[in-house]
């Protein structure tokens, strides 16, 4: 009887702990479900497409509304696993297989994480793998999912430890919200332009149009806009077939009409310019003015030029011509004035008179003896063997100068081999003064 009594305290023991157990686990499941809840995205990536979805949730609390689109590189083959996994962990530099480093890592399941593309250096954001980041929308790594920099800070800042993310595969539809398009850099490009490291070079960069000035034209006389204008994008590629124009121009009214010049990179920076092309008015009988020509005094070749030497009447009157009733006339009967009118700018008034009849003409002088400045220049790492093009080494290029206008800046590149037998490139960049600026950059395997 004692023993019976022993064994039924002993069932109702185990029967009170095994509905304890009941309680925490249907606690713990109903805590973790209310956590879930709470969770503010859900996170898919397309393995087939190479590109990554974010949602958030509908006015049922589903997570059905995509909000953000990013573009990706998957492991190569079947690498990156399929399925629905919850986040793990979060590290803001992590090392990874090969001895190399990603920013804004979260591990999704085993060794597979979301990160930046990565980086040679130790933690050191200046070493991009810019060949790996070109791969970007392509299946390329070992297993975990690439992303930009500032993709895969959004999901470390955003998304907190325990966001479910899908990974699955659809060959037909990248996502609601499609497949960005991914960012090419130069080959000498080791920043991750996305990146909002203060010293990242290429953070606040902007694309640029150049040769857009303001027009005037003869009336009925057209214009081609785009002849001299060229645009580059924030990292320094040429990305003038992507120049917009717009605004209307009648060339048969006397007027002044605006057109701008607006072009956008693949960073979504914008750069626009607006210039004015003034139409002049309908010009007078072309017989009276033959006539009227042939018996007044004429200066040719008078323009606004930039010089790299003193400015005086032998050099101000180099390719000038002059003649009076239709016969030269000596340069030495041509009147100079040199005027300073600036900082070394100088006004050049010309002046020659004939049987009472004056003709005058202007133009302005800068001296310019400061060479330009090349601009973008750094080492370039490639493939060991490879050698690179000049459009490779000339694409992050670009040049500036206090007087010159870009497009009159004659810019090279030439490779030469220094006396420890390593590759150069020289740039070597001439403004239309003739001051010249060399720079190199070393080839790196």
């Amino acid at each position: 009887m004692k023993r019976s009594l022993n064994a039924l305290t002993a069932l109702r023991g185990l029967i009170l702990l095994f509905l304890l157990a009941c309680m925490l686990i249907f606690s713990r499941k109903e805590a973790d479900a209310k956590e879930k809840s709470e969770l503010p995205y859900l996170i898919k990536v397309n393995r087939a497409c190479n590109t990554v979805t974010i949602y958030e949730k509908d006015e049922k609390g589903k997570y059905t509304v995509p909000v953000k689109a990013m573009v990706c590189s998957v492991g190569t083959g079947t690498r990156t696993l399929t399925g629905s996994f919850s986040t793990k962990e979060k590290y803001r530099w992590k090392l990874l297989n090969g001895n190399v480093w990603g920013q804004y890592a979260t591990r999704i399941v085993g060794g597979i994480l979301f990160h930046s593309v990565y980086y040679y250096g130790n933690c050191d954001p200046s070493t991009l793998a810019t060949k790996e980041y070109n791969k970007l929308g392509t299946a390329a790594s070992q297993g975990c999912i690439r992303l930009t920099v500032a993709d895969a800070k959004w999901i470390y800042d955003n998304c907190p430890i325990g966001t479910q993310v899908i990974i699955y595969d659809d060959k037909n539809n990248p996502g609601p919200l499609g497949k960005p398009e991914p960012i090419t850099l130069p080959l000498n490009v080791r920043w991750d332009p996305t990146d909002p490291n203060e010293k990242n070079p290429y953070k606040n960069k902007m694309p640029k149009i150049t040769g857009a000035k303001n027009i005037t034209v003869n009336y009925g006389e057209k214009v081609d806009l785009k002849s001299g204008v060229k645009a580059v994008s924030s990292l320094g590629a040429d990305i003038t077939a992507k120049l917009q124009i717009e605004g209307d121009i009648d060339y048969k009214t006397p007027g002044k009409y605006k057109i701008t010049y607006t072009v956008t990179d693949n960073l979504n920076r914008e750069a626009k310019k607006t210039i004015t092309v003034t139409i002049k008015g309908k010009p007078k009988d072309a017989a009276s003015e033959s006539i009227a020509a042939s018996v007044i005094p004429v200066i040719r070749g008078v323009t606004d030029r930039v010089v790299n030497k003193d400015i005086d009447r032998e050099l101000v009157l180099a390719g000038i011509e002059a003649s009076y009733n239709g016969k030269a006339v000596d340069s030495k009967n041509i009147e100079v004035q040199i005027n300073e009118s600036g900082e070394n700018e100088y006004r050049i008034i010309y002046r020659l008179s004939c049987d009472g009849k004056t003709v005058t003409e202007q133009a302005r002088f800068y001296l310019d003896k400061q060479a330009p400045q090349i601009n973008g220049v750094s080492d370039l790492y490639l493939e060991k063997g490879e050698i690179p093009s000049e459009g490779v080494l000339l694409e992050s290029i670009s040049v500036s100068d206090n007087f010159s206008d870009k497009e009159k800046i004659r810019l090279r590149v030439t490779l030469v081999e220094n006396e420890d037998g390593k590759m150069l490139a020289v740039y070597e960049a001439m403004d239309e003064a003739g001051n010249i600026a060399v720079k190199e950059a070393s080839i790196l395997y």
